[in-house]
């Protein structure tokens, strides 16, 4: 299958009036695409029918986040280190069939323990191979144009997170929560399989290329801090957890995602608690999740044009006022309003993480240095989703 994919790479490169990278960035949002089909938006449309037809609480349905955090924490290592080790495509393409089976199963899913095996298994691949190989095979792909590259993946995100809300609402509202499942279950298969098989190339020096599309530069004075021939420092995963700016990104990244799981995962809950139709809370989540489209390019944008620091400043803040933006809740054009500023935080959170850690560290092991950095956000989710849930209860 990698011989099938070179060729089918150095054939269109050879054709195609533009740089290959971007077909990359194609074949890569596919997998974001598919991988909301497990998000905590689309779970957020089935927590009250699945609390109402199987008498479960939401406490026990969000559950089934936190149990995929958890379990991404320990598998976030290994995944980063294969992701260095046989390649992003191998990763994705085999993340991509597991997700597909793993949302289908859940249309039979009407136990506690069968739900949270399917559903964890999905946000685990949500959580660790697609973020993780995504931002590693972009980040070898370009340098420069990082950011706007990494913005366009999250952007066909963001189209994921409108298709599959929608399609949850509409198939349980005219069919069965277990519909449902099988649709997002074939969605996955249909969309993202072919082409993470067919057109991922981990890096672009295996077809002739580099990074941005840009003749090769000198290597002379390499020193021991390497740097690539593009003048990117290139640190080691040992070297790498010796820095005070791992940790710091991984704190600060993992509390981001904390709040952000907290709200999410329970959101349409909410705005229904606040007398919201569960058409009119999936409506305020779709509408406003096409602003993620136009936010992850803004995102990508904003970190090629100013520092890590400050962009992740401003991130944090518009954190914190989405999270009491909440208790302005009482209509639906309100719950539009908000719904803006948490996809406008979700954005941000998906962006500026890997082109940050790509920044700091370079390409040639970010696979291993993400799969460090990424138990952070796992913890967070963890805590986030359980913590919301418990204070309701």
């Amino acid at each position: 299958m990698n011989d099938i994919s070179l060729v089918i790479a150095r054939n269109l490169s050879a054709r195609l009036p533009f740089y290959y990278g971007w077909i990359v960035v194609f074949a890569a949002g596919t997998t974001t695409f598919a991988r909301m089909a497990p998000s905590t938006t689309t779970l957020a449309v089935f927590v009250s029918p699945m609390a109402d037809e199987f008498g479960w609480s939401r406490t026990l349905i969000a559950g089934s986040v936190s149990m995929g955090a958890l379990s991404s924490i320990f598998i976030s290592p290994a995944v980063g280190w294969a992701v260095d080790r046989y390649g992003v495509r191998l990763i994705l393409t085999g993340s991509m069939l597991v997700l597909g089976v793993a949302m289908i199963s859940l249309a039979w899913a009407t136990v506690p323990l069968f739900f949270y095996m399917g559903f964890a298994t999905g946000r685990v691949i949500f959580h660790v191979p697609v973020q993780i190989g995504t931002g590693a095979l972009i980040s070898r792909w370009f340098i420069r144009k990082r950011g706007r590259a990494i913005g366009i993946i999250y952007l066909a995100g963001a189209v994921g997170g409108i298709v599959t809300v929608q399609i949850a609402s509409l198939a349980i509202s005219h069919w069965s929560i277990g519909a449902a499942w099988l649709l997002l279950g074939g969605l996955v298969l249909a969309v993202a399989v072919l082409p993470s098989a067919l057109l991922i190339v981990d890096r672009p020096e295996t077809i002739g290329l580099q990074p941005d599309n840009q003749p090769p530069l000198s290597s002379e004075g390499r020193v021991e801090l390497e740097e690539d021939s593009h003048g990117e420092a290139e640190w080691t995963p040992r070297q790498a957890m010796r820095t005070r700016a791992l940790w710091v990104l991984t704190v600060v990244v993992g509390v981001l995602f904390m709040t952000q799981a907290g709200i999410s995962v329970h959101v349409a809950a909410f705005f229904l608690d606040r007398g919201l139709s569960l058409t009119a809370a999936a409506n305020a989540i779709t509408i406003n999740a096409a602003v993620n489209a136009f936010a992850s390019l803004m995102w990508g944008a904003i970190i090629e044009r100013t520092t890590v620091r400050v962009a992740m400043t401003g991130l944090m803040l518009l954190s914190a006022a989405c999270s009491l933006s909440l208790l302005s809740v009482t209509s639906e054009g309100s719950a539009f309003g908000v719904a803006a500023l948490l996809v406008l935080v979700a954005a941000g959170g998906n962006v500026l993480p890997p082109v940050a850690f790509a920044s700091y560290f370079g390409r040639r092991t970010i696979g291993s240095i993400r799969g460090i950095s990424e138990t952070g956000v796992q913890v967070g989710q963890m805590i986030g989703a359980l913590f919301s849930c418990l204070v309701y209860d």
